[in-house]
């Protein structure tokens, strides 16, 4: 996740780091490279923004000790400028913990041009005891999205729990198991569909791939998201960057995305190049023309190609201690005809 030391005062301004058909990828502050973004050009936000905790990252430009009311201030300047450059029937998805989700909630719901559609929680696996309160579980996720054109919506499916013993499913449907054959696999296990209660979902801190300082959610969820709320094609945005698997997501799933973060990218760099392989471009994909200012992008490729960053791309190693076949690298959800 990025920070925010600056806003717009060109402080910390995007510069293109990596081009291609699917995926172009700006270091520097959010809301400087919003700032420079048409309106109603994106289908898809997602958004995990720094908590505000005293997070140390890897980073000078973080600053995670904001008091409340800059923090408050700072979320809702962003959001708007997400709401502004989502199109219409464009969706709308903020992870955070609870506390700032109610009053997330609260403001983004007296916006006339958003719908709220859910709040999905998330099951913390390693949550811990507060002393004097009770014990924290769950994340969250609020989603929205634009009025003024028909939302997308997809049925998404996750492979029903087994046993790791003996292999048989856990859950008893209550006499409706028989409705789900036709979504079993070639093992028998059917594949059901999610509500908004995530328990399957654990922290990325636990991977051996996680490199120390980068917030890094699991693939699993910003992939559910994806093929939720978006097709084929669509354009997603993700501002708040991390270890890149919103990136992950989109792609494997053949969406395009525009990234960005304020800290290094090297590590989204080196997802990328793990899981497809790199490939620069010294050009703009048409598609993604449209989601800027020409003025901007243009730049913006001229400076990129000055300072030859392709050349820095190209030389972005893999990952060492993660396989393409690990279980973090894996599609974990589907979307299936009925």
């Amino acid at each position: 996740m990025s920070n925010f030391k600056s806003n717009t005062t060109g402080r910390y301004p995007p510069k293109m780091i990596y081009s291609s058909a699917e995926g172009i990828l700006f270091q520097g502050d959010c809301l400087a490279l919003m700032s420079q973004m048409s309106p109603d050009s994106i289908d898809l936000v997602f958004a995990d923004p720094p908590f505000n905790l005293g997070k140390q990252y890897n980073s000078e430009a973080f600053n995670d000790t904001l008091e409340t009311e800059a923090y408050r201030s700072w979320c809702q300047t962003w959001l708007l400028e997400t709401v502004r450059i989502l199109r219409p029937g464009g969706s709308l998805f903020l992870y955070h913990w609870p506390k700032w989700l109610i009053e997330m909630g609260h403001w983004l719901n007296s916006l006339p041009v958003l719908e709220y559609r859910s709040w999905i929680a998330m099951k913390m696996k390693s949550g811990f005891p507060i002393k004097n309160r009770i014990h924290p579980a769950h994340y969250g996720i609020l989603y929205y999205t634009k009025r003024g054109d028909k939302a997308n919506f997809n049925v998404v499916r996750s492979r029903a729990p087994v046993c790791r013993h003996c292999g048989k499913e856990i859950r008893d449907y209550g006499g409706y198991r028989g409705k789900f054959k036709k979504f079993e696999d070639e093992d028998g296990i059917p594949w059901i569909q999610i509500a908004d209660f995530w328990e399957d979902t654990r922290p990325a801190r636990q991977d051996k791939s996680r490199q120390l300082q980068i917030v890094e959610l699991p693939l699993l969820i910003p992939e559910r998201i994806i093929l939720m709320a978006s097709n084929p094609g669509d354009i997603v945005l993700d501002v708040f960057g991390g270890g890149g698997s919103t990136y992950h997501a989109a792609q494997m799933h053949e969406r395009r995305w525009i990234g960005c973060d304020i800290g290094d990218v090297t590590p989204i760099l080196q997802r990328l190049q793990t899981a497809f392989h790199l490939d620069p471009s010294e050009s703009v994909d048409d598609i993604f023309l449209r989601c800027f200012k020409p003025e901007f992008i243009q730049l913006e490729l001229e400076t990129y190609m000055r300072e030859k960053r392709i050349d820095k791309v190209k030389d972005i190693e893999t990952l060492k201690d993660v396989k393409d076949s690990s279980q973090e690298y894996i599609s974990k959800s589907r979307v299936l005809k009925s």
